[in-house]
C-alpha cells in the first residue's frame, strides 16, 4: 500500500534516455571555381621540338620527322602544308593543328601526330657588331651584356649606344651599354627567343 500511495504522489520515475548524436558540419575544401589546373608549359619562340607521323605510308613520314625550330613569327615551317602558328601552343594543341591541316587540305587521310619539345633547351639570339654572332642557351641568370660577353664583345665596329633588343618580332627597346656598366641593375634579363641586335 505505501508503494502504491508513493507511486500515485510521485508518479512514474523517468527513465535516462540515451544521448542523441547531433551531427557537426565538418568543412570540406572545395575546388575554387575557375582555378587554373596544374600549367602546362607552351612552346615558345626559339623553341626546337620534333614531329613524328604515322598512319601514312613510312618513307612519306620520314619527311616530317626533322627537328623544327620556333622562328620570331611564332611559326615552323611544315612540309606539305608550309607555314603552321604553334608559339603559345602546347604540345597537345599542335598536334591537333597540323593533323586537322593535313586532313583539311586531303593529303592524309587519318594521320596521327606527336609532337616531342627538345629538352626545354631555349636560346637567344645575339648578331651585328659582336665579334661573334650567334645562338646562346638560355638561362634565367641570362643578361644583355652578358650575352654580348658570351659572344666575345663587340667587334671594332660595334656600338655601345642603340643596342636593340628584339622581343616576339618587335624592338621593345634600345639601350646603351655604357649606361649599364654604370647601374649593371638596368641590365635586362633575356627571355628565351630573344635577339639582340648591336648596331654598326
Amino acid at each position: 500500500m505505501l508503494a502504491a500511495t508513493l507511486f500515485a504522489q510521485t508518479g512514474p520515475i523517468p527513465s535516462k534516455k540515451p544521448p542523441v548524436a547531433v551531427a557537426v558540419a565538418v568543412p570540406v575544401a572545395l575546388p575554387v571555381a575557375g582555378s587554373p589546373a596544374q600549367s602546362v608549359p607552351v612552346i615558345r619562340v626559339g623553341d626546337v621540338f620534333e614531329m613524328r607521323l604515322s598512319g601514312m605510308p613510312q618513307d612519306l613520314a620520314a619527311e616530317f620527322s626533322v627537328q623544327y625550330t620556333v622562328g620570331q613569327e611564332g611559326t615552323v615551317n611544315v612540309p606539305l602544308i608550309g607555314e603552321v602558328k604553334v608559339s603559345g601552343l602546347t604540345a597537345n594543341q599542335v598536334e591537333r593543328e597540323v593533323q586537322s591541316k593535313l586532313m583539311a587540305e586531303k593529303i592524309f587521310t587519318k594521320p596521327t601526330v606527336v609532337i616531342n619539345i627538345g629538352g626545354g633547351v631555349r636560346f637567344v639570339s645575339i648578331g651585328g657588331g659582336v665579334r661573334a654572332p650567334q645562338r646562346l642557351q638560355w638561362s634565367t641568370d641570362l643578361t644583355l651584356r652578358t650575352a654580348i660577353e658570351n659572344v666575345g664583345g663587340l667587334d671594332d665596329f660595334g656600338k655601345k649606344k642603340g643596342v636593340r633588343l628584339i622581343r616576339d618580332g618587335k624592338i621593345i627597346q634600345k639601350y646603351d651599354l655604357r649606361a649599364l656598366e654604370k647601374d649593371p641593375s638596368q641590365d635586362p634579363k633575356l627571355m628565351p627567343g630573344d635577339q639582340v641586335y648591336v648596331p654598326k
